[in-house]
């Protein structure tokens, strides 16, 4: 069952976060000691674990192996430890030294998550691809310096009043996922099997044999404008069925009159091209209808309520706080329609 995380509690960790004096802190720092007292036990302090549950040195071994002590280990229960191994502030994190982690993970039967860090950066690894043996990637990094509304979102889960280590272990495991099916995918369009190429000549219409030369045609075919051609329409496909049985709400129609009106104060903006389109879980602002002009995102979910701008998201309290985005919403759409 998945946890239900307060709200309160994901704004009191960015507060927390915002308010941590980081770089009083790097001054502090010239060693590993120093950075383990005044970044890594600050921050897990704002995870809510105190010095009891951060066990320094920890003897990871059983059986007649030969004991290694890992920096902390934090004992969840009786089933779960998570390993965090330090490195110091000026250390640059590699992936390659996450394999250190191998052997503590290997003599301790009962860790599923380990942590790489150097105070600032903090990678999070799991064993999904084998069993004991430390992932090449990690599947959750965090940045102290700069994180984003969606990484505070990420980190809550490892809080100590929250943490699920089977569903952090599966969220691990989605991840290694995609990524494994992006690389498989993208190898075969880089240079496409006989075997991918014989499923799709077997379901064309236009019947040809399925000989050298025409295996030849396809691969010249699959190209990067031909596949920004079925991107298109993979989009158009996916509009129209999102469309189907969409909601529109009230509040979404004010939220767009209220940017529209915005929008139009500036001469150069026609208020015929301003459009709105609704999808299931979001609506869109645009130019023209056009999927690929799209002047915001509004994402509203019950009592919550975000707007995407670009690459920029915001948290809406009331439909007003639209006006604070007056400026950046007019310069997006006079760049979309140029």
């Amino acid at each position: 069952m998945e946890v239900n995380i307060p709200k309160q509690a994901i704004s009191q960790l960015k507060k927390a976060l915002d308010n941590f004096k980081i770089n009083d802190a790097i001054e502090l720092c010239t060693n590993e000691a120093q950075t383990r007292k005044f970044l890594i036990e600050p921050f897990f302090l704002m995870l809510n674990y105190v010095s009891n549950d951060l066990i320094p040195e920890y003897n990871a071994d059983f059986g007649d192996r030969i004991s290694q002590k890992i920096d902390y280990a934090i004992l969840l229960n009786k089933k779960d430890t998570i390993l965090v191994e330090a490195k110091k502030y000026s250390s640059k994190l590699t992936d390659k030294e996450a394999g250190q982690l191998n052997g503590y993970f290997n003599n301790t039967k009962n860790s599923k998550i380990a942590i790489l860090t150097n105070g600032i950066e903090y990678r999070f690894y799991s064993d999904v691809v084998e069993p004991n043996i430390i992932d090449n990637k990690p599947f959750y990094t965090f940045n102290i310096i700069n994180y984003s509304e969606n990484d505070i979102e990420s980190l809550i889960k490892f809080d100590k009043r929250y943490i699920k280590v089977i569903d952090i272990v599966k969220t691990a495991q989605e991840v290694v996922f995609v990524e494994s099916f992006e690389n498989a995918f993208f190898k075969e369009l880089v240079a496409p099997s006989k075997d991918l190429l014989k499923i799709i000549h077997r379901n064309m219409t236009f019947a040809t044999k399925f000989n050298e030369e025409n295996i030849g045609k396809m691969i010249n075919l699959v190209n990067s404008s031909f596949l920004k051609c079925l991107y298109d329409k993979k989009v158009q496909l996916e509009s129209l069925s999102n469309s189907q049985g969409v909601i529109t709400t009230e509040l979404e129609i004010q939220a767009y009159h209220t940017i529209r009106t915005l929008l139009i104060q500036n001469k150069k903006i026609p208020k015929e091209r301003v459009s709105y389109r609704d999808f299931k879980g979001f609506f869109n602002i645009s130019i023209d209808d056009n999927s690929k002009k799209v002047i915001c995102k509004l994402v509203f979910n019950g009592a919550k309520m975000k707007i995407f701008i670009g690459d920029n998201e915001y948290n809406l309290e009331h439909i007003d706080d639209l006006l604070k985005y007056k400026t950046e919403l007019t310069n997006r759409t006079l760049l979309l329609i140029e």
